[in-house]
C-alpha cells in the first residue's frame, strides 16, 4: 500500500467502522451518512456497502461530491444544500426513516434527525460542531431514538479489535478508494489547514515529509 494511502485511513476508517459495527452493525439496514464526501462519511459509504447495508442514503454539498459518493457505493445521494433531505429519506423510505444515522455534527443536524430517522432508530455521533447545545424534549422523546456518543480513540478494547480487524480484512482485498485531493510539501501545512477548512478539498490533504 502507498504510504499515501496509509496516511488517510487510520482515525477516519476507525471512526466510520466502529460507527457502523456497534450495536449490531447494519447488515438488512437504512442507513444515513452525513457528509459523505468527508473522510469519514466516505469511508463510511464503502464500509457500508461491504457490510451489507439495504440502502444507503448520504448527504453532500455540490455536484462534484455527489459523484464521488455514488461512485462509493451510495444508493442515495442528497445534496443539502439545494435539496430537503428528511423528505428524499422519506421518499426512499416509504415514509419510515432510516434506521441508523452516522452523524458528523449532532448541533447543525438534529432537527433533521428527528425527521429523518425512525421512531426508535439509531444516532450514532462521532463528532459536534459546538461543545454544548440543547435538544427539544417532546419532539426528541416523539421520536425515542437510541443516542450513542463515542471518540474513537477512547474505545473499549474489544470495539478497537473489532474495528481493526474488519478493516485490515478490507485492505487485504484492495478495492478500497483512500480519496486524496491534493499532495503538498510540509512546508506549505499553513496552506494544507486552510484547503481542508475551506471545505473546498473534495479527499483527503496529504502533506509530504522529506
Amino acid at each position: 500500500m502507498p504510504g499515501e494511502a496509509g496516511a488517510c485511513f487510520g482515525i477516519p476508517a476507525l471512526t466510520a467502522l466502529h460507527a457502523l459495527l456497534v450495536d449490531g452493525g447494519v447488515a438488512g439496514k437504512t442507513v444515513l451518512i452525513a457528509g459523505g464526501a468527508g473522510a469519514v462519511g466516505h469511508y463510511a459509504v464503502q464500509f457500508a456497502r461491504r457490510l451489507g447495508a439495504k440502502h444507503i442514503v448520504a448527504t453532500v454539498s455540490s455536484a462534484e461530491k455527489a459523484e464521488l459518493v455514488r461512485a462509493a457505493g451510495a444508493d442515495t445521494v442528497v445534496d443539502y444544500k439545494t435539496e430537503n433531505v428528511a423528505e428524499r429519506v422519506r421518499q426512499v423510505t416509504g415514509g419510515r426513516g432510516v434506521d441508523r444515522v452516522i452523524e458528523v455534527d449532532v448541533v447543525a443536524n438534529a432537527a433533521l434527525n428527528m425527521e429523518a430517522v425512525r421512531p426508535g432508530g439509531e444516532w450514532v455521533v462521532y463528532g459536534s460542531g459546538a461543545v454544548q447545545f440543547t435538544l427539544p424534549f417532546f419532539a426528541l422523546a416523539a421520536c425515542s431514538p437510541r443516542i450513542r456518543l463515542f471518540i474513537v480513540y477512547l474505545l473499549e478494547e474489544a470495539d478497537r479489535r473489532r474495528a481493526i480487524d474488519t478493516l485490515n480484512g478490507f485492505l487485504a482485498r484492495g478495492d478500497l478508494v483512500h480519496q486524496i485531493a491534493a499532495r503538498l510539501p510540509l512546508e506549505r501545512i499553513v496552506e494544507a489547514h486552510e484547503l481542508v477548512e475551506s471545505g473546498r478539498a473534495i479527499g483527503n490533504v496529504v502533506l509530504s515529509i522529506d
